[in-house]
């Protein structure tokens, strides 16, 4: 979703975010957003290629994957998740959009399969803020030491509708 929300549009809970939004270089550079800014010209780059090369191509625009991992190191996602629980003290003041990885993973599969695919597809499962996924987790582990307080800042690296 990095390639898709960040285009200086208000994201309030009333904006539908879909595949018709496009990030802006520009927003991305003015705010520093240089992971967004990244993703944002990778895509960008690529629909230009498939389309000097008459490629039919289709793009998988996930939020935050969460889920199992098949690798032994962390994700962006899985990482955000595990910093909760290893000590910060604040969680960050942002809402984020959440896609659980085995949808991803179909989502790849149709893309490949299904001949009428085409564009841009977002995937995102549900939106929440950070609140929600610590009260979530403390739900599911009541044990674990969770940040009861909200970064001041609010943080827009991975936040997406």
């Amino acid at each position: 979703m990095a390639a898709v929300a960040y285009n200086g549009k208000p994201r309030t809970p009333d904006v539908v975010v879909d595949e018709t939004w496009f990030s802006d270089p520009e927003v991305c550079k003015q705010s520093k957003l240089w992971y967004v800014l990244s993703k944002t010209l990778a895509e960008d780059a690529a629909w230009k290629f498939a389309k000097e090369k008459s490629i039919d191509m289709v793009t998988i625009n996930p939020a935050m994957v969460i889920g199992p991992l098949l690798q032994p190191t962390l994700n962006t996602s899985a990482a955000a998740v595990l910093s909760l629980i290893k000590g910060a003290q604040t969680y960050p003041n942002a809402t984020l959009g959440w896609v659980n990885v085995k949808d991803v993973a179909n989502a790849h599969i149709q893309a490949f399969e299904v001949p009428s695919a085409s564009g841009r597809y977002c995937l995102v499962e549900r939106v929440l803020h950070y609140s929600k996924l610590v009260n979530t987790v403390h739900e599911l582990y009541p044990t674990f030491e969770l940040p009861e307080k909200k970064k001041r800042k609010t943080w827009v690296l991975s936040s997406s509708h």
